[in-house]
């Protein structure tokens, strides 16, 4: 009982203890919480403080992560420039060894081979740029937040008064107390990650300048490994063709094709998407080759509608002949991405890879080429060309690929990178020999005299210098691949590789240039033929319209033919326009596809052919006359030999017809300044080869002299000839009299003019004849000329009369101009007749005769209707007799009757006819 009593008073006392503990709980956070409601904002801000604080250390960790990699790259490029300059050095060190072997060239290749490209560069710095550009702008960051910490009781009064929400005043002490030593420490934290900073900046800099350094030495060390790999032979020996066999092995062996296809393979199951989508293509194409070979029958201009026929179906068919040569191409590219993308290819699959992509733009390229000769191709369909060329030169392409690209696949499976030196020099030369050779032949074949190209180009232009110099040029064609098969088999393989690539790339620019010639003559000639017929259309609507108002039938008026596109027909002045803008781009493309080779060309182009002495910064000095500057004066000669040509044609389409100029003022301004262009070329020609004034000008004065004496016609002429073109007496088209000569004037020279007389005849008048010589023109200010026509009517006939149908006759005619009017005088009394002039205008000189015969035409008429006579001349002759006279006539008379035969006596003359 007692017990029970206590346990319950335990437990009474228990519940009051955690009652009376419960009731301070609540009384103390009664009395708490107002307070932490007080602290809260500046909590919130001293917390922020501290974020910012672990912000920065991290960004310190971080940036000193940043500085070591950054370090640790400069170390890595400057030991990478080292290293390049000992290999380089050592190779120099070699190469000045008279006699070189092939080890000497292998290792040459190796070491060319395992230069970084410049698309590493490129990243690399660009890398560096994106580092250097966030790096600069933290640092800027840093120093801003350095200056704002730079006085930390401004700082601290900043933080407490910018707080959101406003903290009461009361708060500062406890504030103060917590944000200062967490700014100090922020500010030590700007200081050391501004410090980090701008040591990265600098290793970064750094970076980059060794970096451009390296690329630099690269660059040199390309060109110089380049230079060697062309002109150090290996020459080939009996190991050359030892290796034969064992080179045949290795491209030949089962291993080496299982491996490469399992490559291809695993590639394939590892990334199927855009292999399978352009063996897809590649499929589709050939299975539609049929309808795309219709669809270019289609899309030619003789088979479309002439008024819907626009450029972009020349386009669409040069699509479609690039879709018909892409299948085979498209299948080898695929092989080739997926062997070189495949992690564990063997050098096999490597080289193959490379081989591949060579041997499917080459085939691409020919593809292409054979379908745009064919019979149905853009070639003929659009271009126009001659259909039996297209054919014979569309099947001896076929089959010179079907032999030219395998052989060409050997030599780049056992001649580019990843493939066995001795295969390079032994099989891989080999193949490439019998290649070049092979390509010799087809050359040959082609452009031999009885081929059928030739055979055309003799037909057309006979006195071309095309065919003038044939010899010459298919000479060269033929002996530039044999040159190459030669280099390559003396162990110049590096060099004629190099050639051989670079001059099929520039005969497919020259092919890519006559196509591209011939799609834009042929939009000229759309254009220009569908505003012709846009005009015929219009007339023929205002004929339609005059014949409805007339009355008469609109049936009449015929629609204009449709008109047949012919290349052929573009004028001259397009022509010229045309060959000027593809020569210029065709001579870039060149440039572009041979620049990267002039570092090992610079043995050929840097071979001093004389020397010459020039004053350079007013200090004598001899300089060389290269291979270079003598190609390069050829070059700019061509240049200004094709721009003197055509400059006429762009000055034309480009300036003179945007503005109101007389075509002798354009015809003088297109002579002149084909005059400076001459002059500017050969001026630049001759710096070039070093021809400056001061060497020539003792020549010159020579030249002078001797010109005075011997040569002054010439000279004469050629100053006269600038004048002409300066005063302009006589233009183009003008209609001259020189001495006996009546005339057009057809072409202004530098020494002589041609007129082409009225029977066709041209005839050449020196210059000097238009200056110092009476001429007459015609047409110089005024095409107005008058006809002066005399007329003779019998005496006795009415004079009034006569003059006035003789007017009616000349007016009458409708091409004598009524202002001036035409006039009838009556001039003299003459020996058998009353003597009228007649004065006519006409608006041209080619009018002259035409209206002078339809004049006298109509004065006959008029005359015979009238009844007025135009009279004979009329002579009185008077003879007078004498005795003596009478004597010899008697005694000639009896000597001839003595002489005839009897009965056969001549009649005196006193006696009477029968």
């Amino acid at each position: 009982m007692l017990g029970s009593c206590a346990g319950c008073c335990g437990r009474a006392r228990i519940s009051r203890r955690v009652v009376a503990a419960l009731v301070g709980v609540f009384v103390a956070l009664l009395l708490v919480l107002p307070a932490h409601a007080e602290l809260g904002p500046q909590a919130d801000v001293v917390r922020s403080i501290r974020t910012e604080n672990a912000r920065l250390a991290a960004q310190i960790a971080d940036t000193t992560t940043a500085l070591d990699s950054a370090r640790s790259d400069l170390v890595r490029l400057r030991n990478s420039s080292k290293e390049l300059d000992q290999r380089l050095q050592r190779i120099e060190r070699h190469a000045q060894m008279p006699a070189l072997g092939q080890v000497f060239a292998q290792t040459v290749i190796e070491q060319l081979s395992g230069l970084p490209g410049a698309e590493g560069f490129e990243a690399g710095r660009d890398q560096r740029e994106d580092q250097l550009e966030a790096a600069s702008d933290a640092n800027l960051r840093t120093e801003h937040a350095l200056e704002a910490l730079g006085d930390i009781e401004t700082a601290v009064v900043l933080r407490f008064g910018t707080a959101e929400p406003p903290l009461a005043d009361d708060l500062w002490p406890r504030f103060e107390a917590a944000a200062r030593p967490l700014l100090a420490e922020q500010q030590v934290l700007l200081t050391s990650l501004d410090e980090l900073q701008g040591q990265l900046l600098k290793a970064l800099q750094a970076s980059d300048a060794a970096a451009l350094e390296l690329a630099r030495r690269t660059q040199a060390a390309r060109a110089e490994l380049t230079r060697l790999s062309f002109w150090v032979p290996a020459r080939p020996s009996m190991q050359t063709i030892g290796e034969l066999a064992t080179s045949w092995v290795w491209m030949t062996s089962a291993t080496n094709w299982r491996a490469a296809a399992g490559a291809v393979a695993e590639e394939l199951a590892w990334r199927p998407f855009w292999p399978a989508l352009a063996m897809l293509l590649a499929g589709a194409l050939f299975l539609a080759r049929k309808r795309l070979q219709a669809q270019l029958v289609v899309l030619a201009p003789g088979a479309t509608n002439f008024g819907r026929y626009w450029i972009g179906y020349t386009l669409t068919a040069l699509v479609i002949t690039i879709a018909l040569a892409l299948p085979g191409p498209l299948l080898l590219a695929t092989a080739a991405k997926l062997l070189a993308a495949a992690p564990d290819a063997q050098p096999f699959a490597l080289a193959l890879a490379a081989a591949l992509a060579v041997t499917a733009k080459l085939l691409l390229a020919l593809s292409a080429f054979a379908w745009l000769l064919d019979r149905r191709g853009v070639a003929g369909g659009h271009f126009g060309w001659d259909e039996s060329l297209l054919g014979f030169t569309g099947h001896a392409l076929q089959r010179f690929s079907m032999v030219f690209v395998p052989l060409m696949l050997v030599v780049a499976l056992n001649g580019l990178d990843h493939a066995p030196y001795a295969n390079r020099e032994s099989l891989g030369r080999t193949s490439f020999t019998v290649a070049m050779i092979v390509f010799a032949v087809f050359l040959y074949r082609m452009l031999r005299r009885q081929s059928p190209l030739i055979q055309r180009l003799y037909a057309r232009a006979p006195r071309s210098w095309a065919v003038r110099l044939y010899a010459l040029w298919c000479s060269a064609a033929v002996a530039l691949p044999l040159a190459i098969a030669a280099l390559s088999a003396a162990g110049y393989f590096v060099a004629a590789g190099y050639f051989f690539a670079h001059t099929l790339m520039s005969l497919f620019l020259v092919l890519g240039a006559v196509a591209l010639y011939g799609v834009i003559a042929l939009w000229v000639q759309v254009e220009r033929q569908r505003l012709r017929r846009h005009q015929a259309l219009e007339a023929m609507r205002l004929a339609r319209e005059e014949a409805a108002e007339a009355g008469e039938a609109a049936s009449e008026v015929a629609e204009p033919p449709p008109t047949r596109l012919d290349i052929a027909a573009i004028s001259e002045q397009t022509r010229s326009l045309l060959n000027l803008f593809i020569t210029l781009l065709l001579l870039g493309g060149i440039w572009w596809v041979w620049k990267g080779g002039l570092p090992a060309l610079s043995v050929i182009f840097d071979y001093t052919l004389w020397t010459y002495h020039a004053t350079v910064d007013g200090q004598s000095t001899t300089l060389p006359l290269t291979v270079g500057n003598l190609f390069l004066a050829v070059v700019v000669g061509v240049v200004t030999a094709v721009a003197v040509r055509n400059v006429g044609a762009l000055l034309d389409i480009v300036l003179l017809q945007r503005f109101d100029i007389q075509a002798d003022a354009t015809y003088a301004i297109k002579v002149i300044t084909r005059y400076v262009l001459a002059a500017v070329g050969i001026i630049s020609a001759c710096s070039i080869l070093g021809i400056a004034w001061g060497d020539v000008h003792w020549l010159i004065a020579a030249m002078g002299v001797g010109l005075g004496f011997g040569l002054q016609e010439i000279v004469a002429n050629f100053v006269s000839g600038l004048i002409v073109l300066a005063e302009r007496p006589i233009r183009i088209g003008d209609i001259v009299t020189v001495g006996d000569v009546t005339g057009t004037v057809a072409r202004i020279r530098a020494r002589a003019t041609a007129v082409l007389d009225f029977d066709g005849k041209e005839i050449i008048i020196p210059n000097k004849a238009f200056i110092t010589g009476s001429v007459v023109n015609w047409t110089l200010s005024n095409q107005t000329t008058r006809l002066l026509l005399k007329v003779g009517v019998a005496y006795g006939s009415d004079i009034a009369l006569v003059q006035r149908v003789l007017l009616e006759a000349v007016q009458g005619n409708t091409d004598v101009l009524q202002d001036p009017s035409p006039s009838v005088y009556f001039m003299g009394f003459g020996d058998s007749s009353l003597d009228f002039e007649l004065r006519a205008f006409v608006g041209s000189f080619d009018k002259r005769l035409r209206v002078t015969h339809e004049i006298n035409f109509a004065i006959d008429a008029v005359l015979s209707e009238h009844g007025i006579e135009i009279p004979f001349p009329q002579r009185d002759l008077h003879v007078r007799s004498a005795p003596a006279l009478m004597a010899m006539q008697d005694r000639v008379q009896r000597q001839g009757d003595a002489s005839w035969p009897a009965g056969l006596a001549p009649v005196p003359p006193s006696a009477p006819l029968p």
